[in-house]
């Protein structure tokens, strides 16, 4: 098994290669406008509108001070978190056996959605991580007894949990589900309900408050976001509900497993099948790993990179399987199935992640900015690299109704102003124009000067935009 380790490493290694392959998304520049916002102000400004916790900002201004302001810079933090993700099986090296430890640790490495959304400036990653960090620390509670620290470490992961996302009420309700269901499937409580337990729970709970407070409130400069913290729940359960323009079916996920992650979607259909039939621990995986995937079914609103929040689970239950297979007579090919999926994983990941990571019709490639609209953005900013003067005097106007992820994009120059079709100024003189090709027409009488002008692609569900130069066409 050491032997593996190196290729496990490799594997694990190229997440940070050509981190900026993939054009930044609309989130990705949103998030990064957060980070910007830290700097300027001091500490995050929760709003509840945006749905997310200050902890990953967080994340990410210590990245951009590292490393500078960049999108690379935004990428590397969820590249650790990924990495880390992937070794976590080797936590579980009781419930997995070795062997299925090292299946399941090869699976994250190569999977479709590991990778991408490794590379990927969202929060998914690390709410994925700090899940099944806490998911580790319970399954050791209820195996070897209580503990003091287990339960305080829990309360610590809980506020980290809840500073990540809003939607650590899901897990939650999962895990409830899953430990009643545990239970009864046992005719026995697997924790330790003494006072001493009720009293340390206490704790924990007061040491995740105490992170949710420090962190939503800026570290104690903006306190209304303690309050905006719960009043978040409301607005995530009404467009949870709804979907606002995200509504999928329910077997969406089902969708996504049978195009893109073979072990997941086998690893699902396992799992019913543990109830009973294996070690106490998997009654409580088996039902945690089926509750998160039904309560993410049910909800409308959804997004697909919400797929790492049930995604390890059944990984987990598929490498178990294929790990007492090998085993059996059949461990031949069961290993040549096994290499013929981790080769399918590795080729679909590539082509997503690297090769190709704005096609259009990909299940992870969702509302994605398109290479060709950082020809003219990057055009700008070279200009800008070459005359620093020009982040204070270059001026630029941007009529549209996506206008993401220019503020990002083009943050460090200072006169850039943007407009929809109905606030669009009476005179639209900039040096340059960037305007929707769909909204040009109204908006020629008011351009004043000549222009050089050229139509890019923008992003998923945007039409084409107008970049206009002042001045006459470069000569090639």
């Amino acid at each position: 098994m050491p032997a593996l380790l190196l290729p496990l490493l490799i594997l694990i290694a190229l997440r940070f290669f050509f981190l900026d392959a993939r054009p930044i998304h609309h989130d990705e520049s949103v998030n990064g406008w957060f980070v910007d916002g830290i700097f300027q102000e001091g500490f995050y400004k929760y709003d509840p509108q945006n749905y997310h916790g200050p902890l990953y900002f967080y994340l990410l201004v210590l990245s951009e001070k590292i490393f500078g302001r960049s999108l690379t810079s935004l990428r590397i933090p969820p590249a650790i978190l990924g990495s880390l993700l992937t070794l976590t099986p080797f936590l579980f090296r009781n419930l997995l056996g070795r062997t299925g430890a090292w299946i399941a640790a090869f699976l994250l490495a190569v999977s479709p959605a590991m990778v991408f959304y490794s590379r990927y400036s969202i929060h998914e990653t690390g709410f994925a991580l700090l899940c099944i960090l806490f998911t580790h620390q319970w399954l050791r509670i209820r195996g070897s007894g209580f503990d003091l620290k287990r339960i305080l470490l829990l309360g610590f992961i809980l506020g980290a949990l809840a500073s990540m996302k809003e939607t650590f009420v899901l897990f939650g309700a999962a895990l409830l589900f899953a430990e009643a269901g545990a239970s009864l499937l046992e005719r026995q409580i697997s924790l330790p309900l003494t006072r001493k337990f009720w009293t340390s729970v206490l704790a924990s709970g007061v040491l995740s408050l105490v992170v949710v407070v420090v962190l939503y409130s800026g570290f104690f400069q903006h306190w209304s976001g303690v309050g905006d913290f719960f009043r978040a729940f409301f607005l995530w359960g009404e467009t949870g509900s709804k979907g606002n323009g995200h509504q999928k079916p329910i077997y969406y996920w089902f969708q996504i497993m049978a195009s893109l992650e073979w072990p997941a979607l086998a690893g699902l259909l396992i799992l019913p099948f543990f109830l009973t039939r294996a070690k106490s621990a998997w009654n409580f995986v088996s039902l945690l790993g089926l509750g998160l995937f039904a309560l993410y079914s049910l909800v409308a609103y959804k997004t697909p990179w919400c797929i790492l929040s049930f995604y390890l689970y059944p990984v987990f239950a598929f490498s178990w399987f294929s790990g007492k297979m090998l085993e059996t007579r059949a461990k031949y090919w069961v290993l040549a199935a096994w290499i013929a999926i981790l080769g399918y994983s590795a080729y679909r990941t590539y082509d997503v992640a690297y090769k190709n990571p704005d096609q259009d019709d990909h299940f992870y490639v969702y509302g994605q900015t398109y290479h060709d609209f950082l020809e003219p953005v990057n055009g700008i900013l070279a200009r800008v690299n070459q005359d620093p003067k020009l982040s204070q005097t270059l001026r630029i106007q941007v009529v549209s109704s996506f206008t993401w992820p220019l503020p990002y994009l083009l943050g460090e120059i200072k006169q850039v102003a943007y407009y929809s079709e109905e606030s669009a100024p009476p005179t639209l003189d900039a040096d340059i124009l960037i305007i929707d090709d769909s909204i040009l027409p109204k908006m020629e009488s008011r351009i004043q000067g000549g222009y050089y002008r050229s139509l890019y692609r923008s992003r998923q569900w945007a039409g084409p935009v107008v970049f206009m130069v002042r001045g006459p066409a470069p000569k090639e």
